[in-house]
């Protein structure tokens, strides 16, 4: 007859066993729980550490591209004190600060570990002077960046005809404004070799397009709203014409704005047999 196994002591036994490696496997848990607790404090402790390691302290500033901005301005824009820690910085934050002056068209601001803060910018570039109520610094954009007193600008053509439209430094022009802008500037700047006799002093907008005045204001010269370069270029043959007949002080106003031709008015000599 054969012995019966006792089922019940084997069932302790496993359960044993079960509960021997349960322990284990929760003491290892809580072992690798306090090590990553302590970890983190080292880390974090660590972190702390370096946020005001002394040699990771702001104590240079590089700023390159200035060419009308002032470095003194930068630097009070940036707004970091000297012995600033690094680590402690945000440059997406720095370098919305120097965007907010008028003239910085981009930025780019990085730390150059251990000491230096390297700041890099694109200055907006005036194209023209814009009187509205007052005078402004006009860019490649159509943006009114900053006050400008003409005087100090004398390579720069006057645009008037704005007063009354509200502009304000931060505006934009109207799309339509900035492309004759865009078409003019370039064909004044081809014509200034022969147009320098006109002393040009401003370039007035209105409704029917641009007007430019002599120093004198006593000669407008209509020329509309388009084909800028051609009309100039049919400009300098109408001057040509008007000297070598001794006419050019006679003249009051010429009109360029027609496709192929000028209509000149002014006081002029009666020719014989006419």
């Amino acid at each position: 007859m054969k012995k019966k196994r006792n089922r019940y002591r084997s069932d302790r036994r496993r359960l044993k066993e079960a509960l021997r490696l349960w322990i284990k496997a929760a003491a290892c848990l809580g072992a690798t729980a306090v090590l990553l607790v302590l970890l983190s404090a080292g880390l974090s402790h660590s972190y702390y550490a370096l946020l005001d390691a002394p040699w990771l302290r702001a104590d240079e500033i590089d700023i390159s591209g200035l060419k009308h901005l002032d470095r003194d301005e930068v630097i009070e824009a940036l707004g970091v004190p000297k012995n600033t820690g690094l680590l402690n910085l945000r440059v997406s934050q720095l370098a919305l600060r120097i965007e907010a002056l008028p003239q910085v068209e981009s930025v780019v601001v990085r730390l150059d570990l251990p000491r230096r803060i390297v700041v890099e910018i694109v200055e907006r570039e005036p194209v023209a002077i814009l009187k509205a109520e007052e005078h402004f610094l006009l860019d490649r954009n159509g943006r009114l960046f900053a006050s400008a007193t003409p005087g100090k600008y004398p390579g720069l053509h006057l645009l008037t005809g704005f007063s009354g439209l509200g502009l304000t430094q931060g505006d934009v022009l109207p799309a339509e404004t900035l492309e004759s802008l865009a078409e003019l500037l370039p064909a004044l700047e081809k014509a200034k070799g022969w147009l320098s006799s006109l002393h040009l002093s401003e370039c007035r907008w209105h409704s029917g397009g641009v007007v430019l005045y002599g120093t004198s204001g006593s000669l407008p010269i209509q020329l509309g709203t388009k084909n800028f370069d051609e009309k100039l270029e049919r400009l300098q043959g109408v001057f040509k014409m008007l000297k070598d007949r001794r006419w050019l002080d006679g003249v009051t106003r010429i009109d360029m704005d027609y496709s192929n031709r000028a209509y000149i008015e002014g006081h002029f000599p009666v020719l014989k047999g006419s």
